[in-house]
């Protein structure tokens, strides 16, 4: 098969591509480069690399059929992707979440493409109990409303002969080309390296689901190569719902030093959910690594360097995104290219 994978040189996408290529699929991506490229150019010539920026489809629906050209499959990854990034930029935000995810996925039912999108748990905000498919979503964020949005969309175009994928991911954690450093699991790996602490920002006591990415790349590849039953299209995906308080244990068992405190704050996460996994598994996906192994493989690439200068605001995607938009085009160019020499990703 050969997919085009938006956004595919972010951080779950980094990680799905070359799984993509080592099952023998071809892959067309599209990425912005807000993070830079440099870390997908070693996959050339077996991945057709493309920087663009996808919002160019809402005016030009020949732009998107040049992309989807000769393609079997969609892998719609590319968002604005976490809450504080979302609340930067709302109105960009919809455009990149809602308003390309409606043009690619048209698009793909015009030519019966299998269309695979990244929805997320988020959209259940804060609720009891364990979450089905079915039950009521609660988006109290942005980025969260953006996705319900693009879901309840991809469902109202789904018939008979075309139905969407939508994969509704856990919160990510674990390595990847293309690191983050804001991922609650990865911020707590980063810490109990570099400051033998971890900061836990309020009691801690939200639910979680947790998934590792490259379980998360797994499950849409096997969603793609396995479609699932007519009338099921919105998964679960995740491993372990837990607290993250629960978290510190989890930390405290790979290294018994660590220290946690815990701080007072004026503006809480309210966002509090675990997750029914059942559907997933019936459709034949388990994930394989837990938050334990996940954290270990992390720690273990930050004490040994594979991660250059972890504590950038490259791996953060808020930070980042808010010192970008101070540039121009050409500037923007330039400070990609700095921080890829910089964190050894420059392309080439």
């Amino acid at each position: 098969m050969k997919f085009l994978v938006t956004g595919g040189a972010g951080y779950l996408g980094s990680v799905l591509v070359p799984k993509l290529l080592a099952r023998g699929h071809q892959v067309r991506v599209i990425d912005i480069g807000y993070f830079g490229l440099g870390h997908l150019k070693g996959l050339q010539p077996q991945v057709e690399l493309i920087r663009g920026d996808m919002r160019r489809v809402r005016g030009d629906r020949a732009f998107a059929r040049d992309l989807l050209a000769g393609c079997d499959a969609v892998v719609h990854l590319a968002a604005i992707s976490n809450d504080p990034s979302a609340e930067l930029h709302p109105e960009l935000t919809h455009q990149v979440n809602f308003e390309t995810t409606a043009v690619f996925a048209e698009e793909a039912k015009n030519k019966r493409m299998r269309f695979l999108f990244s929805s997320s748990c988020s959209v259940y905000g804060e609720a009891d109990g364990l979450l089905t498919e079915d039950g009521a979503v609660n988006p109290i964020t942005v980025y969260a409303v953006s996705k319900v949005k693009s879901d309840q969309m991809l469902g109202d175009l789904a018939d008979a002969n075309w139905a969407p994928i939508i994969l509704r991911n856990g919160t990510l954690f674990g390595y990847s080309p293309r690191m983050r450093f804001d991922l609650v699991v990865n911020i707590f790996s980063l810490y109990s390296v570099l400051k033998n602490k971890i900061t836990v920002f309020g009691d801690g006591m939200q639910w979680r689901p947790f998934l590792h990415v490259g379980d998360c790349a797994r499950a849409f590849i096997h969603f793609a190569e396995n479609p699932p039953a007519a009338g099921q299209h919105v998964f679960n995906i995740s491993h372990e719902n837990m607290r993250v308080v629960d978290l510190i244990a989890v930390f405290q068992a790979i290294n018994p030093r660590l220290e946690a405190e815990f701080l007072p704050t004026e503006n809480p996460d309210n966002r509090d959910y675990a997750v029914d996994n059942r559907r997933m598994g019936q459709a034949g996906f388990q994930p394989l690594t837990s938050v334990r192994v996940g954290a270990e493989q992390l720690v273990d690439a930050i004490v040994s360097g594979l991660i250059p200068d972890p504590e950038s605001i490259y791996y953060r995607n808020a930070k980042w995104l808010k010192e970008l938009s101070r540039f121009d085009e050409r500037e923007h160019a330039d400070a990609l290219n700095l921080m890829e020499t910089l964190s050894g990703m420059r392309p080439r």
